[in-house]
């Protein structure tokens, strides 16, 4: 089984709480501090990690453009509650304000 499903796996058992993600997340090492995991994950979701940050940033719009507002909300208030139980640091500012503005995604877009 792949890191990418055992982490999923794990989410769907206990992630019930901000802090219980935040502890899975940490546990397989999925921290700030440990960039290569995130993109061995990556590879395994079939994304290219072999990407300019202009082209991650325009790949990451194309794939959650379709996603409602009200569920991007939801997931950007999860994100940045859960970052909050990573002990690796605080969420990168770029990040954090890119998921602060799906909080305020107006509806219909």
């Amino acid at each position: 089984m792949s890191k990418f499903e055992e982490i999923r796996k794990e989410i769907e058992k206990s992630g019930k709480t901000p802090e219980a993600l935040g502890q899975i997340f940490s546990k397989f090492g999925l921290t700030p501090d440990n960039p290569e995991f995130a993109k061995e994950l990556m590879r395994e979701a079939g994304i290219n990690v072999d990407l300019t940050p202009e082209k991650a940033a325009e790949t990451v719009k194309k794939m959650t453009e379709n996603i409602p507002p009200e569920l991007k909300k939801q997931m950007a208030e999860l994100m940045l509650e859960v970052s909050k139980y990573i002990p690796a640091g605080p969420m990168p500012e770029d990040v954090k304000n890119f998921l602060e503005s799906w909080k305020k995604a107006p509806e219909g877009k």
